[in-house]
């Protein structure tokens, strides 16, 4: 359990040049405690695990403008229309980014049902005549899930390539009924611990909100994801007991610092959190030795 007095007597303040430095890039970096790496969890993330939606395949998206664009209705028509033109690399794109909405949206609503789907159910239902890119199809709407909505897929059977959808990293609570939305909220919380951990197992709430707005997933304008994401991260997350959100000690104004909470370390582990941060950026948990070395003895002292 985190040694309360340091953590907060070391959290970054909020107007530090360094803290002032990592949150005005572009990029949106993760810094790790000693300053010197990082992991991104903006760009690169999302050119690697989310598609850009159908509209303008070249330009780069966040999470709620990319699952926004998500087309409500089917798209047999545009696909029929778009076959016979594959020839075409932007129509292709355009057409197996349509096919991955579509999915998403399929494996949503298995999750919510908790029902099982199988590659056969999918290759029926969504892909169909592109069954040829159904690697690439299935592989970023995997991604998108896990990163957007927290939401792992498990295949519990090998032969028929049956799959189950589970949240990631051990977490028990999804925020389903938090909001008439009834979307997994799952993917907030994940990229909330990693920030936490990765900045050194405390952090200020303004470093938090600067960066979750820079990559999509605290646009309050925008609210396809989460209703009110700052009630999710300040009310719900703490009082769920994932998030503990405190006042710094003679604050005026006051200020508040976000570490872990009790839940947080009783459903997941440091490990799998930088291991969740690493597969994304397709880098190995260990290039970071420091949180890598802080994980690794999270580890020890479970054991």
């Amino acid at each position: 359990m985190l040694d309360d007095s340091h953590n907060i007597h070391h959290c970054n303040h909020p107007d530090s040049p360094q803290t002032q430095r990592e949150v005005d890039n572009a990029q949106v970096i993760v810094a790790m405690p000693q300053g010197e790496e990082s992991i991104s969890i903006s760009k690169d993330v999302h050119s690697c695990g989310i598609p850009s939606p159908p509209q303008s395949p070249q330009r780069a998206y966040s999470p709620s403008m990319v699952m926004g664009a998500i087309p409500e209705g089917s798209s047999d028509e545009a696909s029929g229309n778009q076959v016979d033109e594959l020839e075409d690399p932007e129509l292709l794109r355009n057409a197996l980014n349509i096919k991955m909405f579509d999915l998403v949206y399929f494996l949503l609503f298995k999750y919510e049902m908790k029902e099982f789907t199988t590659k056969a159910e999918i290759l029926e239902s969504i892909v169909r005549e592109y069954e040829e890119y159904y690697p690439v199809i299935f592989s970023e709407a995997y991604n998108c899930l896990r990163l957007v909505f927290g939401i792992d897929m498990i295949e519990v059977d090998p032969f028929d390539q049956c799959y189950i959808l589970v949240t990631a990293l051990g977490i028990t609570y999804d925020g389903m009924l938090s909001d008439v939305q009834g979307k997994p909220k799952t993917g907030l919380l994940i990229v909330v611990l990693g920030i936490i951990f990765l900045k050194g197992n405390c952090v200020s709430e303004k470093v938090i909100w600067r960066m979750l707005t820079k990559i999509g997933l605290c646009d309050e304008k925008d609210p396809f994801l989460y209703e009110n994401p700052r009630k999710l991260i300040t009310e719900d997350f703490v009082r769920e007991g994932y998030l503990e959100y405190r006042q710094l000690p003679d604050s005026d104004p006051p200020r508040y610092v976000f570490l872990w909470g009790p839940r947080a370390f009783a459903e997941t582990t440091k490990m799998k959190v930088l291991e969740f941060f690493a597969s994304i950026t397709k880098s190995d948990p260990r290039s970071y030795p420091e949180p890598y070395a802080d994980a690794l003895k999270d580890e020890l002292d479970r054991a």
